[in-house]
């Protein structure tokens, strides 16, 4: 199990006084920042990435306790795949693959493409039902598509905006914010949000002159009342471990291990989302091949 922890990064809630306005606001310039050295990303890797992880972090503060959100996006730009994992405790972990560039195809669209943005929910008891919720990518800018899907799978009239800020390959700000309307809003409430959220010009602009997320969402909120409800430090932190790398490699059945034996007598697993190396020698094969043996005989 790997965590990083920020002295900084966290995510503040609010709601409006008369309880018809909700939002949060993310700062994650660290998070990010660590997320592109631990996976060695580089320009807009680091972009793609880094928005991929606030979106998921948006997605999942308003979860209950237990619950985790997989946010897997699809897409035909530069980078094929995000997956990242995000808890309402704060924890997030997630990775990029990139598409060869032989199989890259012109599109008019923002750096995401055309695709699909799926939302997978999970509890982590035994017994508990997945839901997924899955919309089309359809303006490849992921804060927009991240609206839609809240407007498609939740019917929650929503607004969102994810910026990363780079000088060369540094992160100097990285964030983002989630306002949404709860029934009872009225036009004139949802009105003045919209407004001020249209005047914040450049969202890069702002997070450059000041990430703090409280003065984003005093910003945002600037002719409503609200109040915060939950401040809460965000980190990195990947749940990988011996047990987890024991039960997969017992998975991929008997045949597969004997070929691990034969080829090359050990196994390296290593893992997607922290890069961690897990070495797997040979008297550790031949007692799971045995393992596995047993259990279909």
């Amino acid at each position: 199990m790997v965590n990083e922890i920020s002295t900084t990064d966290r995510w503040i809630k609010c709601i409006s006084t008369e309880g018809h306005i909700r939002g949060v606001a993310i700062q994650a310039t660290q998070l990010v920042q660590s997320l592109a050295e631990r996976h060695q990303l580089q320009g807009e890797a680091i972009c793609r990435l880094g928005e991929a992880v606030i979106g998921a972090l948006l997605i999942s503060c308003y979860c209950r306790q237990g619950h985790r959100i997989n946010l897997n996006i699809r897409g035909s730009g530069l980078f094929q795949q995000a997956l990242v994992d995000a808890y309402p405790a704060g924890d997030v972990r997630g990775y990029l693959i990139q598409r060869e560039a032989s199989l890259l195809t012109e599109d008019t669209l923002g750096p995401w493409g055309t695709g699909l943005l799926s939302v997978l929910r999970t509890r982590d008891e035994e017994g508990g039902k997945p839901y997924i919720g899955t919309v089309p990518l359809l303006t490849g800018h992921l804060a927009k598509d991240l609206s839609f899907y809240w407007a498609q799978s939740e019917q929650i009239p929503s607004a969102v905006g994810i910026s990363v800020n780079l000088e060369g390959d540094r992160v100097t700000s990285a964030g983002g914010f989630l306002v949404q309307a709860l029934p009872g809003a009225s036009s004139d409430e949802v009105r003045a949000i919209e407004q001020h959220i249209y005047e914040i010009q450049s969202l890069a602009e702002s997070l450059a002159q000041d990430a703090n997320p409280m003065h984003l969402l005093s910003q945002i909120f600037q002719s409503t009342s609200f109040i915060v409800v939950e401040e809460k430090p965000i980190q990195f932190k990947c749940n990988c471990s011996w047990q987890r790398v024991y039960r997969a490699l017992s998975l991929v059945g008997a045949e597969e291990l004997s070929s691990m034996l034969a080829e090359d007598q050990v196994a390296l697993v290593r893992c997607d989302f922290c890069v961690q190396e897990y070495p797997v020698d040979q008297p550790t094969l031949e007692k799971l091949l045995q393992e596995v043996q047993s259990q279909q005989s």
